[in-house]
């Protein structure tokens, strides 16, 4: 990786909106209807922020029907010291026990 492409994922994973994104997304695959009640912006700030963060490879989505489930990159260059760095948020409350929201 070369400085500007460092400089670049640095600044993608360092918005405070994409890192409580990761963190939500860092235990498996979730919609952005399970992810909204997490954080206090609109459903199409999410969607930008997924699309920034999916355009430097750092996470993937998997359509499931007409839904969109979000996960960490794991082949990404660097997954391991963005787990590390996750290591440091603390956790969100996720209930994965209930059905998803999505409808």
């Amino acid at each position: 990786m070369n400085p500007e492409q460092m400089e670049r994922y640095l600044k993608t994973i360092g918005d405070q909106s994409r890192l409580q994104l990761l963190k939500a997304v860092e235990s498996g695959p979730l919609c952005i209807c399970d992810i909204l009640p997490l954080l206090d912006i609109s459903q199409p700030a999410v969607s930008q922020h997924m699309r920034r963060l999916k355009t430097d490879e750092i996470v993937c989505d998997e359509r499931r029907g007409r839904w969109v489930y979000w996960s960490l990159n794991t082949s990404h260059p660097h997954y391991s010291l963005l787990l590390k760095l996750l290591k440091l948020l603390p956790v969100p409350s996720i209930d994965r026990q209930e059905e998803s929201r999505c409808k």
